[in-house]
């Protein structure tokens, strides 16, 4: 059920940069995009409502002639205090959406939103990772969606941001004392990561691969949550941050992520912790269901009766009882 909701902000990615195609045609063709295929599906869409006036929709239909997906069209819309919204077309019958490059006031709105929307996820913290080996050292606008630039861009902040830089070594500190600081080797055109252990401050160092893989993965995360607001995307998207994290890890990833969200954030994360799940308050949940085969996702409602299990559990407990859903 969550991957399936995580997958929508995918799509949303890929429409804004012009790159459904490339992404659907690698990827099992419209067939495994349609639910339970084309004689039973005809047609994805998605329509997101910003705030109490701002929209976007889009629809995808298969095309008989690719075996690919088609924006049917795309529209952003504002309602406002009108009788009838304002629902300007940006694309119709194409293979990609238009909406990156238009420049209709209405459609500004539905542009920032997805230009500022972004999933990451960090699954890949093997030897073979990117954020591990030799990047190009101009490679850092943002912090790409698998941290693969990890060394470029800590690079920047700590030319650029000296106070993020530091927010980030000490929150990695928290959960792995023995961490000094980043060693960012560079040459005219590349960086790689390399760091510190505070008990040999004046040895060489020691490679990224040398690092646990909750370790690296809490760094990309850090790195994601830390940097500078004026870099930060508005909307971020993280599929199971859990991954190979120790529960204090866990614990302070929470903490730093509550932080942001008060700062003007929208933090989505997807996650089968019952641990993570502690940190969280009932308002903060949606709870994913597989019901007849189709995806459920909703809001905690009965506050009262949960407020009774309140007094004695976390929210992760309660859901570990299989009192909200969201069970295998």
């Amino acid at each position: 059920g969550k991957s399936n909701f995580i997958s929508v902000f995918k799509l949303l990615d890929l429409i804004y940069k012009q790159k459904l195609q490339t992404y659907i045609l690698t990827n099992g063709k419209a067939e495994r995009f349609l639910h339970f295929g084309s004689k039973n599906t005809d047609k994805i869409i998605i329509d997101l409502k910003l705030d109490v006036a701002n929209g976007y929709y889009v629809g995808l239909i298969k095309d008989n002639d690719s075996n690919s997906l088609l924006i049917e069209h795309d529209k952003g819309y504002f309602s406002g205090d009108f009788s009838h919204p304002f629902r300007p077309l940006i694309t119709h019958n194409s293979l990609e959406s238009d909406i990156a490059n238009n420049q209709k006031p209405i459609i500004e709105y539905s542009k920032k939103y997805l230009r500022q929307c972004k999933l990451y996820h960090f699954h890949d913290a093997s030897d073979t990772a990117k954020f591990k080996s030799f990047q190009d050292i101009n490679a850092n606008d943002f912090l790409w969606s698998d941290a693969g630039n990890l060394a470029p861009f800590l690079l920047k902040l700590k030319r650029n941001y000296p106070k993020d830089y530091q927010n980030i070594v000490q929150s990695i500190q928290t959960v792995a004392p023995y961490f000094h600081d980043f060693d960012l080797k560079k040459d005219e055109n590349d960086v790689i990561l390399r760091w510190h252990h505070k008990n040999d401050l004046e040895g060489s160092g020691f490679s990224a691969q040398t690092l646990s893989d909750g370790t690296a993965r809490f760094i990309c995360m850090a790195t994601l949550f830390l940097q500078p607001k004026e870099l930060r995307p508005s909307t971020i998207v993280l599929d199971e941050p859990e991954i190979g994290l120790h529960p204090l890890a866990l614990t302070v990833l929470s903490e730093i992520i509550q932080s942001i969200a008060s700062d003007g954030s929208q933090v989505i994360i997807s996650t089968q912790s019952v641990t993570l799940a502690n940190c969280f308050k009932p308002d903060d949940f949606i709870v994913a269901d597989y019901i007849d085969g189709i995806s459920s996702f909703r809001r905690l409602d009965g506050k009262d009766q949960l407020d009774l299990w309140l007094k004695d559990y976390q929210m992760g407990d309660i859901w570990n009882k299989n009192l909200l859903g969201g069970r295998p």
